[in-house]
């Protein structure tokens, strides 16, 4: 399992959003960004690669990409 995301704030440039196209919503939820509650959206896209879309009061923020195994479980690379 995936112990810790790192986020990145966005800024709404065209790069960032960009990036996020062909993805679909796999779930939504609430987490946490440090110690702020926030509103946690989990997109997917066709090749199951995943990446959080959190929402705050402050901003929102993107989790690293990740990949998804077949059950929708972050995939694990064990050396």
């Amino acid at each position: 399992m995936i112990n810790k995301l790192n986020y990145g704030k966005v800024n709404g440039d065209f790069e960032e959003l960009h990036a996020l196209k062909g993805f679909k919503v796999l779930a939504v939820g609430n987490g946490t960004i440090g110690e702020e509650c926030a509103l946690r959206i989990m997109l997917m896209n066709e090749n199951n690669v995943a990446v959080d879309l959190s929402i705050t009061d402050d901003g929102a923020y993107l989790s690293d990409f990740y990949a998804l195994t077949e059950d929708m479980i972050p995939r694990t690379y064990d050396d």
